[in-house]
């Protein structure tokens, strides 16, 4: 058989497979519907009657206490008072119109023997939100400039992915050591609304806050856009403007500019949301800081590909992420019976951790064929991935779940907890990082303080992080990283691997303290003044 015949019979056996794999993928999901419909059904009728009854009996209790409002006694004497509130208010707003009763009562009562009299503030809020308009009215303060942290991602839905890794390694950093002469305050920005304090739940969680009232930017403060909320950036930027030039200062954090570089690794909107996010920022910031040189670079070849305009200086600067201290192996765990499975398996054969949300750019698709390749040979290696699904990764991910090696050298964990990942970098022998593209490589890190060999792609990134520390292979195809697999395995046998143990790596705080620095403590990179003329081959990318 020539070699164009076995390619082309092994892309049509991919083929079938992945036809295969979406047929039981979507009888899998269909028999789960199914059942969960079947359960819904048997429960609807008795909760509908009870939550009639419920609605019932709250608007009866509401009907009483309204009549006993409007009969007390306290009601029928304040009267005037309120119709006097209401005139008052007219005739400062300079809408005195006679065609209006003035004696007609207003909504909001202003206290009786059932309800107290509700903040002037809290009422105006509250009418404010009814109407769809936004309320920023002035708030009691100690006088200590804010330091507000956008984390909108995280709060309101809960980000998963490793840029709210970072939000939350660096808020909870800040929390515990505020920067000097600020108040830390996460804040966060629904669709619609202005921005909100956000407040820490039960179980430490950022969740909404209660407040209807929107944050108040004055001058001295300053605005972090660590989160990567572009939608809420966009939405605000002229309030950001308008509150700049009174003092505030705003800067936002860039982890890459790969959906300008690379807009076939995500969906197609992502593109054009992100140049409208990066051109806002570079517009109305103080300053955009990094998390690694080789992203700074990026950036700055991207604002002068975007010829965006400034009448000052913008700064650029970078800082390096951390991880969190290493937390010791305790005995009693709450894994599931998959997971204990997993874990007694991965002590018995070598295994690769890739940690990271399934998407093109990750390398998953490349990865798993390599370990194909090695499986047909004989070789006795495990993959553990680690991450949620992405996006325009439905094959990839059907070819995961349904592979004949799945949960036996194959494993992914969607929800692994920070625990059980905490073991995984344990159990397992090297971490692998195919990711053709990253910012940082937060994994990297974290593979680091647990002493875990690294086998990476050779990209400027990763050598700006890892260094010597780690081994590097190149190529895009299963046959080159099955090679470096198996070369390093022989290279660990005669304990011939780099070792990351000796690679620097900083926690949360020391992270956090760098940013710090770049931001309170003017240690810049350079000021990007504006765009000039770039080469002709650049202007073309």
């Amino acid at each position: 058989m020539s070699e164009k015949q076995r390619s082309t019979s092994e892309k049509s056996r991919r083929e079938l497979l992945d036809e295969l794999y979406y047929l039981r993928d979507v009888a899998g999901e269909r028999e789960q519907r199914i059942l969960r419909l079947e359960a819904a059904l048997m429960q609807t009728g008795e909760e509908r009657a009870q939550r009639i009854a419920q609605l019932e009996a709250e608007l009866a209790a509401a009907h009483a206490a309204v009549a006993t409002m409007v009969g007390s006694r306290s009601w029928r004497m304040t009267a005037p008072l309120r119709a006097l509130t209401r005139w008052f208010s007219k005739e400062k707003a300079g809408d005195l119109d006679a065609s209006i009763d003035h004696t007609v009562e207003p909504a909001v009562s202003q206290g009786s023997e059932i309800y107290p009299a509700e903040p002037i503030r809290a009422v105006t809020a509250e009418a404010s939100k009814l109407s769809g308009c936004e309320t920023s009215l002035p708030r009691e303060r100690d006088g200590i400039p804010r330091f507000y942290v956008d984390a909108t991602e995280v709060i309101l839905r809960e980000g998963r992915t490793g840029i709210q890794r970072v939000v939350r390694g660096i808020l909870r950093s800040l929390s515990e050591s505020p920067p000097a002469g600020y108040n830390v305050e996460p804040v966060y920005a629904a669709p619609g609304q202005s921005y909100r304090a956000a407040m820490a739940s039960a179980d430490g969680r950022l969740v909404r806050g209660t407040s209807p009232l929107a944050i108040e930017i004055r001058p001295g403060d300053v605005f972090l856009g660590l989160d990567h909320a572009m939608e809420a950036v966009v939405e605000h930027a002229s309030e950001f403007e308008a509150v700049k030039k009174d003092g505030a200062r705003f800067y936002f954090l860039c982890n890459d500019t790969l959906p300008l570089s690379r807009p076939d690794w995500f969906p197609p909107q992502v593109h054009e949301l992100f140049k409208a996010w990066l051109t806002t920022i570079a517009r109305v910031g103080d300053g955009i800081i990094c998390i690694s040189r080789a992203t700074e670079s990026e950036l700055r070849r991207w604002l002068d590909e975007l010829q965006i305009q400034r009448e000052t200086p913008l700064l650029l600067g970078h800082f390096h992420l951390g991880a969190d201290i290493a937390t010791p192996a305790r005995e009693n765990h709450t894994w599931s019976a998959e997971q204990r499975s997993a874990l007694k398996h991965l002590g018995n054969i070598p295994s690769f951790l890739l940690v990271g949300t399934l998407e093109p750019r990750k390398g998953h698709a490349q990865a798993l064929e390599a370990f194909e390749l090695l499986w047909q040979r004989g070789q006795q290696v495990a993959l553990v991935l680690v991450g949620f699904q992405g996006w325009m990764t439905e094959v990839t991910a059907r070819r995961i779940r349904h592979h004949d090696e799945f949960n036996h050298r194959l494993f992914w964990f969607m929800g692994a907890d920070d625990e059980f990942l905490e073991e995984l970098y344990r159990k397992c022998t090297a971490l692998l990082a195919p990711s053709e593209g990253e910012g940082f490589g937060l994994p990297l890190i974290e593979a680091a303080r647990h002493g875990l060999p690294i086998l990476c792609r050779d990209i400027p990134v990763f050598r700006e992080v890892a260094g010597e520390h780690a081994t590097y292979f190149s190529g895009f195809d299963p046959q080159p990283l099955a090679n470096a697999i198996r070369d390093w395995l022989k290279q660990r046998a005669r304990d011939g691997v780099a070792e990351s143990n000796r690679m620097r790596w900083l926690t949360w705080g020391q992270s956090a303290r760098q940013l710090l620095d770049v931001l309170l403590g003017g240690q810049w990179d350079e000021s990007w003044t504006g765009p000039r003329e770039l080469p002709s081959e650049t202007r073309s990318h």
